[in-house]
């Protein structure tokens, strides 16, 4: 029987493969794990419609921020809806300045701080075509447009 000693044994193949698909493996969760530290961590926050008020120039509904992360107005979303309408909504981005202001005044929303959603009419609440009347409920949802996550949502009742 001739031995032939300068052949690589079995183990030794099977270790070298095992180590080069380690190698793959770890090279692709670096790569994907390293493309996630460019995404935003979402706002966590519990904002509230607290009221429906109005000044000499339009109507507008205030909310609070009273639990949770500051944000800027630039990275939400608002969609509403009415209760007794579900076929009638609306988005407002929150860099649509026209409609949406902070009490700050920079645009940032602290905890504990607001913010105003500006009618597009002086004598009632609507923004385009949606419109909403007295007595009916308007439903809200916050979104972070960054990290496509739900902020928070409620509803309030128009006087």
């Amino acid at each position: 029987m001739k031995h032939n000693s300068s052949a690589v044994s079995e183990v030794v193949g099977v270790l070298l493969m095992l180590t080069v698909t380690l190698l793959i493996t770890g090279l692709v969760v670096v790569a994907v794990n390293g493309l996630n530290k460019n995404m935003d961590k979402p706002v966590t926050a519990s904002v509230t419609a607290s009221e429906i008020s109005e000044d000499a120039n339009n109507k507008y509904i205030i909310f609070d921020n009273t639990l949770g992360d500051s944000f800027t107005l630039d990275r939400i979303m608002i969609s509403l809806g009415i209760y007794e309408r579900p076929a009638d909504n609306i988005i407002i981005y929150g860099s649509d300045t026209k409609r949406l202001k902070s009490y700050s005044g920079d645009g940032i929303v602290a905890l504990g701080g607001r913010f105003r959603l500006l009618s597009d009419y002086e004598d009632r609440l609507g923004w385009d075509s949606f419109e909403i009347s007295s007595g009916e409920h308007l439903d809200y949802a916050l979104y972070d447009r960054r990290a496509n996550a739900l902020i928070s949502k409620g509803s309030i009742v128009i006087p």
